[in-house]
């Protein structure tokens, strides 16, 4: 009888493995033998699901962006939609786990790939989506201009994931909250503190 087989773990483990080696080596050691190898298996254990090192890469955004939205949900779940925006936005000035292997991956990406890769095309959905779930945020917020005020933090959140890689002693998540808080405050009717408890975790892409 076949071994019945969990295609979304397997995809997980090898995202996984594929993220190991961006953080020893970069993005040029992305390989199928390479990831086959850290996982401890064939080549054909990596093309029977991601024939080529471009679909490697792509199943390992796809695999970090859903781990994000799960993550935002949890964030945003027990306050109500007024305050969403600032408990997003909070979330996404944090950096926490493998985040700094992701953005230099995700720069990489952006510097490096075709205009029609598939990497770039995962980037570029992810970038809509996110976009868009900030204009519903700040329409909620009270934001008199809710698409402009999306764009707005949009942009900043770009400009931290750069500044981290960049100068990550001073553009880390403590210097980066107070400051998009404020951000947050200009753009909105929220009040100074809100309803939000400047000690709760959060961290977007």
């Amino acid at each position: 009888m076949p071994v019945e087989i969990d295609v979304a773990q397997r995809l997980a483990t090898i995202a996984d493995a594929t993220l190991e080696i961006v953080a020893a080596e970069g993005i040029d050691g992305v390989s199928i033998r390479a990831v086959a190898k850290r996982i401890g298996g064939s080549t054909t254990l990596i093309t029977n699901y991601l024939p080529t090192r471009e679909s490697l890469l792509r199943n390992a955004i796809d695999h970090a962006i859903r781990a994000w939205e799960g993550e935002m949900e949890q964030a945003v779940e027990r306050v109500g939609d007024r305050e969403r925006l600032a408990v997003a936005a909070r979330w996404a000035c944090s950096t926490t786990g493998n985040d700094e292997v992701l953005r230099r991956l995700f720069m990489e990406i952006l510097g490096r790939s075709e205009p029609d890769s598939e990497a770039l095309r995962a980037l570029r959905d992810d970038s809509r989506r996110t976009r868009e779930q900030l204009v519903d945020a700040a329409r909620d917020a009270g934001a008199d201009d809710a698409a402009f005020t999306a764009e707005i933090l949009y942009l900043v959140f770009r400009g931290f994931y750069v500044s981290s890689l960049e100068d990550p002693e001073y553009w880390n998540s403590e210097h980066m909250i107070p400051f998009i808080e404020r951000l947050i405050r200009l753009l909105t009717s929220i009040p100074q503190r809100g309803a939000v408890d400047g000690s709760e975790r959060v961290r977007v892409p």
